[in-house]
């Protein structure tokens, strides 16, 4: 089974919610992936990739990211929830 964690994150670094969930997801086993949805957040997705048992990250950057509100990631996540 693959698992999709989404990215709790300042644009720059995960934040301890993100590691945690990588951790549980690890725990169930299969492969991890994250999704890391900001604006200039490439500092994250970078963090995430060197994460142990991290085997794909998926980023989308764009303006209305920014705020990271459930409405616009919403969409997203749908978009990339198929397989997870």
């Amino acid at each position: 089974m693959t698992i999709l964690v989404i990215a709790e994150h300042d644009h720059q670094q995960l934040k301890a919610a993100t590691l945690n969930t990588v951790a549980a997801a690890q725990n169930i086993g299969g492969e991890v992936h994250i999704l890391v949805a900001g604006t200039a957040c490439s500092g994250a997705a970078q963090q995430a990739a060197q994460l142990q048992g991290v085997t794909s990250v998926k980023v989308a950057d764009a303006a209305h990211y920014q705020s990271q509100t459930a409405e616009n990631l919403t969409a997203l996540v749908m978009a990339n929830a198929a397989g997870y």
